[in-house]
């Protein structure tokens, strides 16, 4: 369902409590519109009749009946000067509902209505205060749940990656101007491109794009947290390297082969990343109805999670049925751990020995040179009993989680913008393909190339929108802000 923002909606004034629901210290409500200060201060007498602006006013807050409500503390926004642009006030009173509710009743009677989701920050992008991708922002850092994630949030909020893109559209828009000009004058015969310059321009938004477009994994995880699926056969130690790794009983562990029929998740902080592990049934063929689900479902994770650890018996090293189900694990997300090591002393030269012919031996890499380098990063041997193994993978996860430093450029962390990055990247390339050769009889399909990536980069800022992209956008926002 599409909002019911625009139209004379734009003008109302609106308020909506800012804070979280239920009981607190304080609780802050927002009113934001031309009518602001005039409907706040029916209820708030002690405001001056021409309030300073970002200055903060004490008093007793009263009903239009003359009933007092609470003490607050009132700070007024001039036009301008706000997160919405508008002239805006913010109520700030004691944490109860009843009080907060209280003062949104008094507040519609006097003219105000309750806010849409996001319309703060919708109201804030419609008067030019940010853009669409620095609305974006503001959701990331209220939702982050991560100091890194934060940090995103954050950079994205003060403009990093919109000063990016922006760079990206006056390239797009320097080279579509010239080349424009260059089919005004073909008619008569003179030629007005500079080609050096376009194609080192048209590169350099390649370039940027790509990079841009490269940063989305690693933006995705400090944004959403890095999934790990523990995989494997039936009673090889899944539940307990999950019960190991969080430090706490939360799966069941017995020595019955298929006793976890579904995916269990908790999480945890790495590094500054939230990392949510998922502890899945035994992957093997069974007749039992629940367990053939639970499998399913075990499948399913390996294929939307970030990494796999994939356990076996490090004594007997990768069994057929291992290598079957290995078949169908991205190697890129694969993490080998050969559990139960305490049970038999073997070198573990031996150990990796033995894995390392079994993987060459199954042909799952098309260069058996890249063996030897999966094996020192990608594969470990222990026993889930002993704690010193806890500190073996999540040396492997903070790996993990800092080999990519974004810390201080734009990134990519939306699925939308990476879709839009993506075609623009793939429109950009032709028209520099074209560029490498004399492309004069395809000009204008190089100028339709680069229009078209244009407007994905415009979508992506918001300066392109239909109500689809509104509601997709601010939908996602809770009510207040």
């Amino acid at each position: 369902m599409i909002m019911n923002y625009g139209g004379d909606r734009d003008h109302n004034t609106i308020c909506a409590v800012s804070t979280p629901a239920g009981y607190g210290g304080v609780a802050i409500i927002r009113v934001s519109g031309p009518q602001s200060l005039n409907i706040v201060s029916k209820l708030a007498s002690f405001l001056p009749e021409h309030p300073e602006s970002h200055k903060i006013y004490f008093g007793t807050l009263t009903s239009v009946l003359g009933e007092m409500i609470d003490e607050v503390l009132i700070l007024f926004f001039q036009q301008g000067k706000s997160y919405t642009s508008e002239q805006t006030v913010e109520i700030s009173c004691h944490g109860s509902p009843a009080v907060s509710q209280w003062i949104l009743q008094e507040l519609i009677s006097c003219g105000a209505r309750i806010a849409d989701r996001g319309e703060f920050s919708y109201r804030a992008f419609i008067n030019g205060n940010i853009d669409l991708v620095q609305a974006e922002g503001v959701l990331e850092l209220i939702e982050s749940q991560s100091r890194r994630s934060a940090q995103q949030g954050l950079r994205q909020l003060k403009g990093g990656l919109s000063k990016e893109l922006r760079t990206i559209e006056n390239n797009l828009l320097y080279v579509l101007a010239n080349i424009e000009a260059a089919i005004d004058f073909s008619t008569e015969d003179i030629d007005v491109i500079n080609k050096e310059e376009l194609q080192k321009r048209t590169s350099a938004t390649e370039a940027s794009l790509s990079k841009l477009i490269n940063s989305y994994q690693s933006g995705r995880v400090i944004s959403e947290g890095l999934h790990v699926a523990l995989l494997g056969e039936p009673n090889i130690g899944k539940s307990s390297l999950f019960n190991l790794l969080l430090g706490e009983e939360r799966s069941i562990v017995t020595e019955v082969a298929g006793t976890t029929r579904d995916v269990v998740e908790s999480s945890l902080m790495v590094s500054g990343v939230r990392v949510v592990f998922m502890d899945t049934a035994g992957i093997r063929k069974s007749t039992d109805v629940v367990e053939k689900i639970g499998i399913q479902r075990s499948l399913e994770s390996q294929t939307s999670a970030d990494l796999v650890f994939f356990l076996f018996d490090g004594n007997k090293g990768l069994s057929d049925g291992d290598l079957q189900i290995l078949k169908d694990v991205d190697l890129t997300k694969l993490v080998l751990i050969g559990n139960k090591t305490d049970l038999v002393n073997i070198p573990e030269v031996e150990r990796r020995t033995r894995v390392q012919h079994q993987l060459v031996a199954g042909k799952f890499f098309k260069n058996p040179e890249l063996v030897g380098e999966f094996l020192k990063t990608r594969v470990f041997f222990g026993s889930t009993l002993e704690h010193t193994f806890r500190s073996l993978i999540f040396g492997c996860l903070e790996q993990q989680v800092s080999k990519d430093s974004f810390e201080d450029e734009a990134v990519v962390s939306q699925a939308r913008h990476f879709d839009n990055l993506s075609k623009a990247l793939e429109l950009t390339k032709a028209a520099s393909k074209a560029f490498s050769k004399d492309f004069s009889a395809d000009v204008e399909f190089v100028a339709l190339d680069l229009k078209s990536a244009l407007i994905c980069i415009q979508e992506t800022l918001g300066e392109r929108f239909d109500d689809q992209i509104m509601d997709f956008v601010f939908k996602q926002f809770c009510i207040g802000k």
